[in-house]
C-alpha cells in the first residue's frame, strides 16, 4: 500500500506542480492573490468579483463601459457599483450579464447597460455566457480551460524575459504628423482616427443590418426593471466626428440608431452620447474612434455619465 501511495504521488507530483504553477501565473487574478489594484478586463474574473461581493448598481457593456476608474465611479454614484462590462461584448451578452446579475441579486436599483450602433449589428452576434458563468464558478474548469492555459504558459514566458504583462491603456501621445500631411496640409482627422475608421470599422459595419430580435429582448428586458423598480440607463458612449463622417453616415447607419432611440426610449432613459448632432469631445480626447484617452477624454465623460444619476 505505501509502495502504491508513493508511485501515485511520483505520477501526481508533475500534475501538482503545473497546477501550482497555473494558479502563481495565470493572468487574470482568478484566485485573488495577486495585488488588490489588479484590475484586467475579463468577463470571468468580473463574474467572479460580482458573485462574491454583489453590488446594487451595475454596469454591463463592452470595453467603453469597461475601463472606468471604478473609485471615481463609486465616488460619483455613491455607493458600490458592479463592473461586469469587458472587453469585445456583444450587446446580446451585456443583456445577458444584466439578467445574471439582477437574479444573482434581488437588491439591484439602477443599471448602465450599454448600447451602440456597433453592437446593434446583426453580424455582432456573440454568446460565450454559460462558458463565462461555468468557467466562473468552477475553478477546475478554468484550470483545465486550453486558452487560459495557453495564456498562462504565454505569461510564463513573458516573466521569464522579464516583460511585465499588464494591460496596454487606451493612450498615446501623438505627435505632428498624426495631424499633418508631409506638405503641411492639416489633415481633416488624426491620422489613426481616420485609419480606424476606415479599416477597421467601416468593413465590420459594411454590410450593417440593424438587430431587431436583441432590441425586442431588450424592451422585455427594460419592462423587467420596471417592474422590479431597477432603474435603466441605456448608454450610448460617444464616438468620435471621423466615425459618424467616415462610417455611419455613408452607410445609413443614422436611421437605424434613431430607430432603436425610438424603439427604446418608451421603456428606459437613454442617455445618447453617440449620434445627436453635437461633437462633445475633441478628437484630442479620443484614443481612437471608439474609446476615449483614459487620461484625458474617459474621466470626463466619466463625470458626464455618473453624476447627478
Amino acid at each position: 500500500m505505501v509502495k502504491l501511495a508513493k508511485k501515485l504521488a511520483i505520477v501526481l507530483l508533475p500534475i501538482v506542480i503545473y497546477f501550482a504553477a497555473f494558479i502563481y501565473f495565470e493572468p487574470y487574478n482568478y484566485f485573488g492573490l495577486k495585488q488588490s489594484d489588479y484590475t484586467a478586463d475579463s468577463a470571468i474574473v468580473r463574474v467572479r468579483n460580482y458573485n462574491a461581493d454583489p453590488a446594487d448598481v451595475v454596469i454591463v457593456g463592452d470595453s467603453r463601459m469597461a475601463h472606468f476608474d471604478m473609485e471615481l465611479v463609486e465616488k460619483l454614484v455613491g455607493e458600490d457599483v458592479g463592473q461586469l462590462a469587458f472587453g469585445g461584448a456583444s450587446f446580446n451578452e451585456a443583456m445577458d450579464l444584466l439578467e445574471y446579475a439582477v437574479e444573482r441579486n434581488p437588491n439591484v436599483h439602477t443599471i448602465y447597460c450599454e448600447a451602440s450602433f456597433y453592437t446593434l449589428n446583426e453580424g455582432y452576434y456573440k454568446d460565450r455566457m454559460s462558458s463565462i458563468e461555468t468557467i466562473a464558478e468552477n475553478p477546475l474548469a478554468y484550470m483545465l480551460n486550453f486558452n487560459y492555459n495557453i495564456e498562462m504558459l504565454s505569461n510564463v514566458r513573458w516573466v521569464l524575459q522579464g516583460v511585465e504583462n499588464v494591460a496596454t491603456p487606451h493612450h498615446e501621445e501623438w505627435k505632428h504628423q498624426d495631424y499633418y500631411y508631409e506638405d503641411g496640409t492639416k489633415r481633416p482627422y488624426r491620422r489613426n482616427l481616420e485609419e480606424y475608421a476606415l479599416n477597421n470599422i467601416y468593413p465590420v459595419c459594411e454590410n450593417y443590418v440593424l438587430d431587431t430580435a436583441d432590441i425586442d429582448r431588450y424592451i422585455e428586458i427594460a419592462k423587467m426593471c420596471s417592474e422590479k423598480g431597477i432603474k435603466l440607463y441605456t448608454v450610448m458612449p460617444p464616438v468620435d466626428q471621423s466615425l459618424i463622417d467616415l462610417v455611419v453616415e455613408p452607410l445609413g447607419i443614422g436611421e437605424d440608431i434613431t430607430a432603436f432611440i425610438d424603439a427604446v426610449s418608451p421603456y428606459t432613459e437613454v442617455l445618447n452620447f453617440e449620434y445627436n448632432g453635437t461633437n462633445l469631445f475633441s478628437e484630442d480626447l479620443y484614443y481612437d474612434g471608439l474609446h476615449l484617452d483614459v487620461y484625458s477624454g474617459l474621466p470626463i465623460y466619466t463625470e458626464m455619465l455618473f453624476s447627478n444619476r
